[in-house]
């Protein structure tokens, strides 16, 4: 019956192993979203050494009605940029500027779901102004605009459960909290208490959308839109929030290049990359097989969920951005966990060499591992925070990803592995070939009640050498 059980426990941890793989390599459509789900890996932040990207060159000028310094029009320019484009998924994004009216935006070469970057600049050069008035606007009336573009601080595209729309987020910036108040009083006293949100100018061709004046909020709103300015599907909002951050900048963009840049490494480093950590991998996976038969199983196991967790971290932690150098330790911090493994089962063997049984052997193995594995974890952790605070920024990942892997490499081999042995014991706990255990045929097999005592022997004996 208890092998049947462990049976069935390590069936269920397989499927999960499984489905853990497959979360972290399989990309897929959210079912009643316009949200994919990329996989941890593909999800995880790759800096431009591995993934590439693009540049631009923004040549700018103050709009006619402006009374700002260019100077002073620019560096505002490039906070606003800065603060609304953090809010996209770009995995490196480095907006400076060059020259006396130049702006220079670098960012990842990632896909945006129905953009890419190169259409990204285009439309951000393509601006449009907003404008919030309290009044519609006819041919004979063209009311004034109490809110506009210049108090927003980022424009997104969104997804609206409750009404199962995409629109756009408009967040506003916590100076104009005023002006909301404003517009919402002058509202609430005409007619019909609503809010008009034009595009462009302020003309009936161009409203954008209207809505009650209770539903402005001081921080954000969620607008949907269609006709001329459709948020119908999740391109056209995201084409539209690009030209509307465009018109929240003090001075008006005129796109001069754009060019690609290519991974230090070349067109397909990170396939490279890829192919040269599954090649560790595999062989990590089949010395431990080789070497330690049933057990090398185990911690083959153990070690997929390492990398399940491993992965998952990465792509979890905001911070995290991966390179070069980050690709090393992370392979380092497998190769160390591997060899964690490994001791673990050294230990076991030298248990069972000495004539413990198999159950003894691996008790006793993994408790003499366990301190020795502590301190090696210990040390890699203390390292690798002085590695992250002495380091350039480049070299920052190589630590982080070294720190991670150490803490979890000891999880996993004192938590993880132990319970996989414990269970594998109910399945086979007299065959030593199985697990690749030998000794000696002239070594006597130690019955349990005889380890103690065996034990206090041998250190009375050791202490009369040592005294001799």
């Amino acid at each position: 019956m208890l092998k049947r059980h462990a049976i069935i426990k390590f069936i269920f941890i397989a499927i999960i192993a499984i489905l853990g793989i497959l979360l972290c390599v399989c990309p897929f459509s959210v079912p009643y979203s316009t949200n994919k789900y990329n996989g941890f890996v593909k999800a995880t932040k790759k800096s431009l050494d591995l993934n590439g990207g693009v540049s631009a060159l923004y040549e700018c000028s103050l709009p006619a009605d402006s009374r700002k310094n260019l100077s002073d029009a620019i560096d505002s320019s490039l906070e606003k940029l800065q603060t609304a484009l953090k809010y996209e998924r770009f995995t490196e994004l480095e907006i400076r500027r060059q020259g006396g009216n130049k702006i220079s935006l670098l960012a990842s070469n990632s896909e945006i779901p129905g953009l890419y970057l190169n259409d990204v600049f285009e439309l951000i050069e393509d601006s449009k102004k907003m404008f919030f008035t309290a009044e519609s606007a006819s041919d004979s009336n063209t009311p004034e605009s109490l809110l506009n573009s210049s108090d927003l601080e980022s424009v997104t595209p969104d997804y609206d459960y409750e009404s199962a729309q995409i629109g756009l987020t408009l967040k506003f910036a916590s100076s104009s909290k005023n002006k909301i108040k404003h517009i919402k009083d002058v509202s609430k006293n005409t007619t019909d208490k609503k809010i008009y949100i034009y595009l462009e100018k302020i003309s009936s061709d161009n409203v954008f959308v209207e809505l009650d004046y209770k539903d402005l909020k001081e921080d954000e709103i969620f607008v949907t839109s269609s006709g001329t300015y459709s948020t119908e599907d999740n391109t056209s909002a995201r084409e539209l929030a690009y030209n509307i951050t465009g018109g929240m900048l003090d001075v008006k963009l005129k796109l001069k290049e754009v060019s690609k840049i290519s991974p230090i490494l070349g067109k397909n480093t990170q396939l490279y990359i890829g192919i040269a950590m599954i090649v560790v991998i595999l062989i990590a996976f089949i010395f431990m097989w080789i070497r330690y038969a049933d057990l090398g199983l185990l911690a083959i196991l153990s070690l997929t969920f390492y990398l399940i967790f491993f992965a998952f971290l990465m792509q979890s932690i905001p911070f995290i951005m991966l390179n070069i150098a980050g690709v090393v330790g992370c392979v380092m911090a497998f190769i160390i966990t591997v060899f964690a493994h490994s001791f673990v089962f050294e230990k076991i063997r030298e248990e069972y060499s000495v004539g413990k049984k198999i159950h003894l052997s691996c008790k006793s193995g993994q408790k003499k591992a366990l301190f020795p594995l502590l301190d090696v974890s210990a040390i890699i952790a203390i390292a690798s925070i002085l590695i992250w605070a002495l380091v350039p920024s480049s070299l920052k990942c190589f630590a982080i990803t070294l720190f991670l892997g150490s803490i979890l490499s000891f999880i996993c081999t004192q938590l993880l592995l132990r319970w996989f042995i414990n269970i594998y014991l109910k399945i086979n706990s007299t065959k030593s070939k199985k697990l690749h255990l030998y000794r000696d045929k002239n070594i006597i097999e130690i019955k349990e009640d005889e380890v103690e005592i065996i034990s206090e022997e041998n250190v009375s004996s050791q202490e009369e050498v040592e005294n001799a």
